[in-house]
């Protein structure tokens, strides 16, 4: 879907759409090509697909809130001392209410930074790929964000506060 996206971006017209058992065609008019059509295929992966509803939590040890645009920037100031993992280390303090972000590169230096945060559950400490939590805050609209964690290698779900129609789930990394 990414790729077709990619492809027909902001493109007007009509997409066509042809159906198989385990195959589909999309079809799409280019004036800016020399053959008239584009065309797309894309086969069904064989095998039983997990399900995804599985691997969402349904608890949580601790939920973090937090300001979306401040949380965002703070991760992208760590990214650059990430190394080459990308790693991003996130403290939750529950007696402070802050969450303390680090990152460390041997050859670079090290960034640490806090942000207030309204917190509930346990202390935790997890680390994760920056470029995973920035996917997935980018396509938060909303000014504040709902982190919540349910152990340090268990998968974790980012959502927008006041909106349920959004989930993003992104896994931890083993800390080094």
């Amino acid at each position: 879907a990414r790729e077709i996206m990619n492809i027909l971006g902001e493109k007007e017209g009509s997409l066509k759409i042809y159906f198989s058992p385990n195959q589909i065609l999309f079809e799409f008019p280019m004036k800016e090509v020399s053959h008239s059509w584009v065309q797309i295929t894309s086969r069904l992966i064989e095998g039983e697909y997990p399900n995804y509803q599985d691997i969402i939590p349904k608890k949580f040890k601790t939920r973090v809130i937090l300001k979306r645009d401040e949380f965002l920037n703070q991760i992208k100031t760590a990214s650059l001392f990430s190394g080459k993992i990308n790693e991003i280390k996130f403290t939750i303090n529950t007696t402070k209410k802050e969450v303390e972000i680090f990152a460390k590169d041997p050859d670079i230096g090290e960034s640490k930074s806090t942000i207030t945060a309204k917190i509930e559950g346990d202390p935790i400490a997890v680390s994760f790929n920056h470029k995973f939590l920035a996917d997935g805050l980018l396509k938060i609209k909303s000014s504040e964000v709902a982190f919540d964690l349910s152990k340090e290698e268990g998968p974790c779900v980012l959502r927008p506060v006041g909106d349920t129609s959004y989930l993003y789930v992104v896994m931890p990394i083993k800390s080094t």
